[in-house]
């Protein structure tokens, strides 16, 4: 499901470069640690509503979020793990393959601008999660991407969406984020408050360098 997907899209290369120099693996995700990933997928799990739902894990790499669902226990209806770099989209499904309930699409969920759609639509994708994969965008880009998700979930009762991006309240003089870009945090809030009051907003569990923000549609 790649749609009008662009292959080149800038925001992938850093992705792509990584795995071209490491391989499919942990480190071409270019998250900091495996600790600092755990702690941000934790803070997603508590925030949403998991039990029976289909969630939509955009930008899923390896697929680690459905794995942490898993070693917690978490009942979830289906993960569907959308991932733009086909060597992670293939390393995924080897590495899902004995977890339940888990479906692998190779997908842009910036340049198919269908994509939230189809997912919703054609899989019945209740949860639209991004963690850390809008880091490469812009704050505008971002924006764009995530009022696309938020559209697509019109109608769907109890729909969820959660995102993660690196907070500009947690900047320190002279930090080198490499290809990740930070976002206004009150900018970010404001855009979710403006589409529902039911906003939940966390930024204290990396003190400030990052932050989570849980939107809910309708009836939960």
């Amino acid at each position: 499901m790649q749609g009008d997907a662009d292959p080149g899209a800038g925001y992938l290369e850093p992705y792509r470069e990584a795995v071209r120099d490491l391989g499919p693996s942990f480190g071409s995700l270019l998250w900091k640690n495996a600790d600092a990933q755990r702690t941000r997928f934790d803070v997603i799990i508590d925030a949403c509503v998991l039990r029976g739902r289909v969630v939509a894990d955009l930008g899923a790499g390896l697929g680690d979020l459905a794995a942490r669902m898993h070693e917690r226990g978490i009942e979830y209806g289906r993960y569907l793990a959308v991932e733009g770099v086909g060597e992670l989209a293939a390393a995924a499904r080897d590495k899902l393959a004995s977890v339940p309930e888990c479906v692998v699409i190779e997908g842009d969920f910036v340049g198919d601008t269908r994509l939230f759609r189809s997912l919703v639509g054609e899989h019945g994708a209740e949860i639209l999660a991004f963690s850390g994969s809008l880091n490469t965008l812009d704050e505008a880009d971002a924006l764009a991407v995530l009022d696309r998700a938020w559209e697509a979930l019109r109608g769907v009762r109890g729909g969820q969406l959660v995102f993660n991006f690196l907070s500009d309240r947690g900047a320190r003089e002279g930090e080198n984020t490499g290809p990740a870009r930070r976002f206004g945090a009150a900018r970010m809030v404001a855009w979710a408050f403006e589409r529902t009051p039911m906003v939940r907003v966390r930024s204290d569990y990396w003190h400030g360098h990052d932050a989570t923000v849980w939107m809910g549609r309708g009836g939960r």
